[in-house]
């Protein structure tokens, strides 16, 4: 049996292995280099687009709102009020005394301005007790013949506004002339026809046209 001394076979596995990597190496080495040479160099990123600026949004158009109307308070003219202070029903009862209140406060502004216009203005009859009116109401009833007739100057308790407490009888003709130009920026308006003197609360500053007497 011959022996070899000094070398150590290597084992031929162990070489195929080795070799095997080598060639597996060039072979990666190959296809990376081809594949970069078949999709060319990396395209350009796309760039994010610039939008133009669009003209200024307008500016919201301001507006001047209309003038309100003033606010007036209320009149109460389907109610008698009760009276505040006790009269004889004969007497002339003075000034605003026992008118509603929104009323005597509207004629008592109406009249500082009227004065501040170098008037003169005074009440002749303001409120009057039913009783009174009634009175008032059956004197002209003799002295126009019929009812009918009274009502164009006299009303019935039930219907007159100097009764409700909102109506005031001015004097003298001057500070009429000057109520029916000024009146409605109180609330204050001519009524009747017939009557110079004859003005009312109605809370609006604008009047309606008025009634040919006071019956209608």
């Amino acid at each position: 049996m011959t022996t070899t001394h000094g070398l150590r076979p290597t084992p031929w596995p162990r070489r195929v292995a080795a070799g095997g990597v080598t060639l597996l190496l060039a072979a990666a080495a190959a296809g990376c280099s081809g594949r970069g040479a078949a999709e060319g160099p990396h395209p350009a990123q796309p760039q994010a687009r610039v939008l133009a600026a669009g003209p200024p949004a307008p500016r919201p158009v301001t507006t001047t709102a209309a003038p309100r109307p003033p606010a007036f308070a209320p009149v109460v003219t389907d109610r008698i009020p009760t009276p505040s202070v006790t009269l004889p029903l004969s007497a002339v009862v003075p000034g605003t005394t026992n008118m509603q209140p929104a009323a005597a406060d509207a004629f008592a502004r109406a009249f500082a301005a009227a004065r501040a216009a170098g008037l003169d203005p005074q009440i002749r009859s303001a409120w009057r007790s039913a009783a009174f009116q009634q009175v008032l109401f059956d004197r002209a009833v003799a002295r126009y013949g019929s009812v009918q007739a009274a009502s164009n100057w006299v009303l019935p308790p039930s219907r007159s506004a100097h009764v409700k407490g909102y109506a005031v009888d001015v004097h003298p003709q001057a500070v009429a002339a000057w109520l029916e130009v000024h009146g409605a920026a109180f609330g204050i308006c001519r009524t009747y026809a017939n009557e110079w003197w004859h003005f009312e609360y109605l809370a609006t500053s604008t009047c309606p046209p008025r009634l040919p007497t006071a019956a209608g």
